[in-house]
């Protein structure tokens, strides 16, 4: 599974998940608090690495290898064609190819030569960089886990200890661990090494957090660390943001990415660095003035508006003041921030379909520590709206979006289900829904399969389950019954349990 999937069961090799110490996924509060306070500290730099508001410079690096760099290049021209970037924000790519972990620890010189080049000729100097991504691995690993691991670790130890003798401004450090490797064919940095990196980043940062004297941050031992976008994924299994890995996402070699691999990678980072709470307030362009406050004033079921929602699933959040603009999520992994909205939930950011100024689509986080609501618009909070939280919410989907009249359905062959085209009896059947929870693994809950009626009708379910490629969305598969009344606009619904969905309509006509 992926560190930062919340219900990390049972331990990789006997090892828990979870990006930071305990299973969690968030920062503890008083790492978070340290981040937020030296992210205040980062400011425009003069030459000589001296404040200077009006003409200075915040240099963001990357330091790492062939996959980074051909990563970070690509992220580099997404985020310098963002208006809301910071205009006091330079951007310079360091990682270079063949520069794996071990090798710049036994002999960095010349990489570190390299990289001053690239400052100069950004027009930048090392005392200007005050933020790097670091993403490494070792070329061609051999020891069994957890011996790799803790070898890239002490690597990368030894590369946090190092670093600011290169550059003394710096403050913070994020780092990334590899991307997919089960379609390398290769030994550079196959599977499971590629997984297994990520608890070498994993441990390091416990270790600071830990107070590991070696890695006080307080007293310059190393920056302040933490993760940047956890990146990995189990091929085509699709996390719970949609990131998926495709073979079309990778060169020839099934290590190094493809142009759309790199695109992946650079939206996640962007993504990153414009919400997370250490980066906003360097990345983005100073607001001139405060945005009106975001007023949220109901939470309802993204598919039939019912007032109960469930985790894990599509939400429909409207207000006023929720975002300056309309945007839409164009790819996955979906993103924490659209424009400048992001919602929390329990205090776990939310993954985000669409924001106005009205309504926010959104997707309800898996685990849900809390019922509080809150917007976050240019860093501007709203009250929080209390959710009415249940372990089942379903709703069906509309063709309207309203959840009412004829329901989003299609035959077997993907054909759209209407009166000129309706369903037949014995025909399977696809319709789709939301609210069907997240389970823990822990849980001794039962899973309920969905009771489907189409006219009263009880009809078989053939298959229920996560929709491909969108995350929260839940299809159903389900055989129409002899017994279902003919008709263009025949009522449907779903049961988990004992909540019943909404009720949409379907076109129903005999068998041929």
């Amino acid at each position: 599974k992926p560190l930062n999937d919340p219900f990390f069961f049972p331990p990789y090799q006997g090892m828990p998940g979870g990006l930071y110490p305990d299973g969690a996924n968030k920062r503890p509060a008083a790492h978070e608090a340290a981040g937020f306070q030296l992210a205040a500290s980062v400011r425009p730099r003069d030459w000589a690495g001296a404040n200077d508001q009006e003409n200075g410079k915040i240099v963001l690096l990357s330091i790492g290898m062939s996959n980074t760099t051909m990563e970070f290049s690509v992220f580099k021209s997404l985020a310098d064609a963002d208006p809301q970037k910071n205009p006091r924000l330079v951007i310079v790519d360091g990682a270079q190819d063949g520069w794996s972990a071990d090798r710049i620890v036994s002999d960095g010189a010349p990489y570190w030569t390299v990289v001053e080049e690239r400052l100069r000729a950004a027009g930048a100097s090392p005392a200007q960089v005050q933020v790097i991504w670091l993403k490494e691995a070792d070329a061609r690993p051999t020891p069994k886990f957890p011996d790799d691991a803790r070898r890239l670790q002490a690597e990368l130890r030894l590369l946090a200890q190092t670093i600011g003798s290169h550059f003394a401004s710096l403050r913070l450090l994020y780092l990334s661990s590899r991307i997919y490797g089960g379609y390398a064919s290769t030994d550079l940095n196959p599977e499971p090494y590629a997984y297994q990196s990520g608890f070498a980043v994993k441990w390091l940062i416990e270790q600071q957090i830990q107070g590991d004297p070696a890695l006080r941050y307080s007293s310059g031992q190393a920056p302040w660390m933490a993760w940047g976008p956890y990146l990995w994924a189990d091929g085509t299994q699709a996390r719970r943001d949609g990131l998926v890995w495709a073979c079309s996402d990778f060169e020839d070699d099934g290590t190094h990415p493809s142009p759309s691999g790199r695109e992946k990678v650079a939206r996640m980072l962007l993504d990153f660095f414009k919400s997370d709470t250490t980066a906003r307030p360097w990345f983005v362009r100073p607001s001139v003035q405060p945005p009106p406050t975001p007023q949220p004033a109901a939470l309802v079921n993204g598919a039939g508006f019912q007032p109960q929602v469930a985790s894990g699933s599509i939400a429909t959040l409207f207000g006023t003041e929720l975002a300056d603009a309309e945007a839409w999520a164009t790819a996955l992994p979906l993103p924490l921030i659209l424009g400048d909205t992001r919602v929390e939930v329990g205090g776990e950011p939310a993954l985000l379909l669409y924001v106005s100024p009205r309504q926010i689509n959104l997707v309800m986080p898996a685990a849900l520590p809390g019922t509080d609501v809150v917007v976050i618009r240019e860093g501007v909070r709203s009250n929080p709206l209390m959710a009415s939280l249940s372990l089942y919410a379903p709703g069906l989907f509309s063709l309207s979006g309203t959840g009412q009249g004829p329901a989003a359905a299609l035959h077997a062959d993907g054909r759209l289900i209407s009166p000129q085209d309706p369903a037949r009896h014995g025909e399977i059947i696809e319709l789709f829904a939301t609210g069907f929870g997240v389970r823990n693994p822990l849980s001794l809950r039962p899973d309920f399969l969905p009771i489907g009626r189409i006219g009263g009708a009880l009809a078989a379910i053939d298959y229920s389950g996560p929709a491909p490629g969108f995350p929260g969305l839940n299809q159903v598969n389900l055989t129409v019954p002899a017994q279902a009344p003919l008709g263009a606009e025949i009522p449907v619904l779903l049961q988990l349990a004992s909540i019943a969905s909404n009720t949409v309509s379907l076109a129903v006509a005999a068998a041929f």
